[in-house]
Formats: structure tokens, C-alpha cells, sequence
């Protein structure tokens, strides 16, 4: 369950979901309306290059595929995104998202996801209203909010709180290129600096380039 419960609020606070209770798993889909120009219409590309690998962040390695949305209308479909929130998304020119599960010691689980969009712009701008409190507490309504940003990773920043069943739960989000991405991380952790080593070690492999 707790591997689920990751999943859950990641997916949520990347993209912004106001509501709560929707169990998930990533799927693998794509939008209507792309599906007609294939992927090459969509712009939507592998992020596989910039995923977390063994050894990245401290004490978690990658666990199971990867998966991939595609389109605004897949996930609206698959999320049930109210019509204001899916347009904000195409207004950001959201192309894909793509999450895998990582897997700590002792119980300690979490996700990196990557949102792919149109322009650095979109990237930043889901970034920002990702980072709001008024975003976070609508996914987690009794979290105490204790921000960090991340020496070397530029523009990074994170939170650390709890989760709806009031376990430890630590965020980091930062943007390469058109990418946003995000680890989330669960478990009695030293929260900044396993996130921070870990988006630190992601930015230096990929030289903070996005597909």
C-alpha cells in the first residue's frame, strides 16, 4: 500500500489535482485528439535519459517500468480532472507524464516522475503552482509546510510533511529544459539531503537537459 499511497500524492502534486480519495496507478494511453497525428504530432519523446538510476539517491534505487500518459484528454479521462484543471494543463502545453516507483530500506518508498510540456515556459509555470500551499493542502489538508531549495540544481526547491495517514513525506521539484521534474520519498528519512543528493545527481548526469 505505501508504494500506491506514492504514487497517489505524486501524481497529484504534479499536476496539480484539487481533489483527494482517486486510487491510481500510472498508465500507459494516449489523447484522442493526438492519437490521430501519432506521437510525432503529440511532441511527446522518451524521458527515460533523465529517470532516477541506481545509486542517485541515497538509499533508493528504481523499482519496476516506467509509465507513460500521453495527452491532456488521457489523463483528464483517466484522472477525472475537472474541465478547469485538464485546460490549465493544455494551457501549459502539457504533452506527457511519465512515473516510476522507487524503493528505499526499511518501508521507505517513493516515486520520480517527469512532465513533459511544450516549452520551459509550461515547465515552470506547473512548477510554481505545484509549490503553492493552497496546492499542496488541497491534497493534504493537515500538512506542516517546511520548505528547502537545493544547492547546484537551479531554481530547485522542495517541502517536507506528512501524508494523509500522517507518515513522513518529503518533495523535491525542479525544471530542465521542458521537463518538470519531481521525486517524492515516504519513510523516517533524512528528507533534504536525500532528495537534494538525489536531484543533484540526476541535473549533473543529464547536464540539466531535457529530451
Amino acid at each position: 500500500m505505501l508504494k500506491k499511497k506514492l504514487l497517489f500524492i505524486g501524481g497529484l502534486l504534479a499536476v496539480g489535482l484539487l481533489a483527494v480519495g482517486i486510487g491510481y496507478a500510472a498508465i500507459r494511453g494516449g489523447d484522442k485528439d493526438e492519437a490521430a497525428n501519432g506521437n510525432g504530432g503529440s511532441g511527446a519523446r522518451s524521458v527515460d535519459r533523465v529517470l532516477m538510476r541506481n545509486g542517485e539517491q541515497p538509499g533508493f534505487r528504481p523499482d519496476g517500468e516506467a509509465s507513460t500518459v500521453v495527452g491532456v484528454n488521457a489523463i483528464a479521462n483517466h484522472w477525472r480532472l475537472a474541465p478547469a484543471a485538464a485546460q490549465q494543463l493544455r494551457d501549459r502545453g502539457f504533452i506527457s507524464f511519465t512515473t516510476r516507483r522507487t524503493l528505499g530500506r526499511d518501508g521507505a518508498a517513493g516515486v520520480h516522475e517527469v512532465l513533459l510540456f511544450r516549452t520551459p515556459q509550461g515547465a515552470r509555470d506547473q512548477m510554481a503552482y505545484d509549490l503553492r500551499a493552497s496546492t499542496i493542502r488541497a491534497t493534504v489538508p493537515d500538512t506542516k509546510i517546511r520548505r528547502f531549495t537545493v544547492r547546484d540544481v537551479p531554481g530547485a526547491r522542495g517541502w517536507t510533511g506528512s501524508d494523509l495517514h500522517g507518515n513522513p513525506i518529503g518533495t523535491v521539484h525542479w525544471v530542465q529544459g521542458r521537463c518538470m521534474l519531481l521525486l517524492v520519498s515516504e519513510g523516517e528519512l533524512p528528507f533534504v539531503d536525500v532528495l537534494s543528493t538525489g536531484a543533484r545527481a540526476i541535473y549533473e548526469r543529464t547536464e540539466g537537459a531535457c529530451p
